[in-house]
């Protein structure tokens, strides 16, 4: 897999995350599945910012090999 995939799927599972953490939970009647559902909200933001940061990471990587491989060219 590689990076690109690797940053998607992350994205996704965060999103995924999010969407349990905020569904409604009507017939819980323990505080522990609102405090799990507040980790897993957490968990979620972190890896969907550290996804985000690695793809912009990522293009600026691949920038400068272009940039590199031109010079190399010339």
């Amino acid at each position: 897999m590689g990076c690109d995939q690797h940053v998607a799927r992350a994205l996704r599972l965060s999103a995924e995350l999010l969407e349990l953490a905020n569904e409604p939970r009507e017939e819980c009647r323990h505080d522990g599945c609102l405090l799990l559902d507040g980790v897993v909200r957490d968990c979620a933001w972190k890896i969907r910012q550290v996804a985000l940061q690695w793809r912009i990471d990522l293009a600026a990587l691949d920038r400068i090999e272009d940039q590199q491989q031109s010079e190399v060219e010339r």
